[in-house]
């Protein structure tokens, strides 16, 4: 299959391009700020990759996706998917399925030492909020793109943390367990060795 991502070299979009690409998936990119040094760096390594093109190609999408409700009205896609963080304000977006995020954590994440960015926020990575329930986000991206690919019968999806999750039946919410101590360890050791780059 062939998706349009938009601000695929942010950190949320980078990492859902490389799970697509890492699925066999072909996969299109625009990203239409200036390129930050870490979104520059981010786009040599899914540059090199066969089954990505930069640009709006005339091919027959699967699916467009957008973060935060920004995104190209002329562009032709069998689906309009918008990606954004579930404490966002709702966005003004004609997407047909909406998946709300979480407070998401991984390789190439906005922070410094001791904080992390979200949302316009600083928060230290002992943060209860952050704690609770922020999410990996090669998991998520991983959900995702199965959700691209297969057949989206809702049209709203919500990720939480297992142990946070609000008891309902809602086969739109989908619940993740983590072992977030050893994940921020894994993250800490891959921001010492590449902290020139997160600038």
């Amino acid at each position: 299959m062939h998706f349009l991502i938009d601000n695929c070299y942010s950190f949320e979009g980078y990492h859902l391009v490389e799970t697509l690409l890492e699925e066999g998936h072909e996969v299109s990119g625009i990203h239409s700020s200036v390129l930050s040094n870490k979104e520059a760096h981010l786009s040599m390594y899914l540059g090199r990759h066969a089954l990505f093109e930069e640009g709006i190609q005339e091919k027959d999408y699967a699916a467009y996706v957008t973060f935060f409700g920004e995104g190209e009205k002329q562009v032709s896609a069998h689906r309009r998917v918008n990606l954004q963080y579930d404490k966002s304000d709702d966005t003004d977006t004609d997407a047909e399925v909406r998946i709300l995020l979480p407070i998401l954590y991984g390789k190439w994440m906005p922070r410094d030492t001791d904080t992390l960015q979200w949302e316009g926020k600083t928060i230290p990575f002992d943060d209860a909020f952050f704690r609770a329930h922020a999410l990996p986000i090669q998991s998520v991206m991983q959900t995702v793109s199965k959700l691209l690919a297969g057949d989206t019968r809702s049209k709203n999806y919500r990720f939480y943390a297992k142990d946070v999750c609000p008891e309902q039946e809602d086969q739109a919410v989908i619940a993740f367990t983590r072992n977030l101590q050893d994940d921020l360890i894994t993250l800490h050791q891959h921001y010492a060795k590449f902290s020139q780059f997160y600038k």
